[in-house]
């Protein structure tokens, strides 16, 4: 018969240990969030402008789609949601593939993203 006690200390000892997260992938996962955060922030803009969405919107596709749909914005909405997600997605996989790579077109989207904030604040 065994009566032994299991403590915090043995777990301890066995738990594995986990790998070191490198500054580089935070630096690349705080560059994905921005972007994200930029694309979800122009969504709601453009749902609290509304009906007045035809005379904001800049991007003819987005005005095609708003009008395609019946001054609705919906069907905008998923199409810019859709793909942001594809790109973000799309990053995630070049930056495991190649980080050599993924940096540069990061940091390129970073600084259109920022342009595209700073033009929200400023129209």
């Amino acid at each position: 018969m065994y009566a032994g006690a299991i403590t915090a200390k043995t777990y301890v000892d066995r738990a594995p240990a986990l790998p070191p997260i490198a500054p580089a992938s935070l630096i690349y996962t705080g560059v994905l969030l921005f972007v994200g955060a930029v694309s979800v922030y122009d969504g709601y803009l453009v749902l609290r402008t509304g009906d007045a969405i035809r005379e904001f919107e800049k991007n003819p596709v987005g005005l095609c789609l708003i009008e395609c749909n019946g001054g609705d914005p919906s069907l905008f909405l998923m199409a810019k949601a859709a793909g942001t997600s594809v790109v973000l997605a799309s990053l995630t996989v070049l930056y495991r593939r190649s980080q050599r790579i993924a940096f540069p077109v990061a940091y390129a989207l970073l600084l259109f993203q920022s342009g595209l904030l700073i033009f929200l604040e400023r129209a």
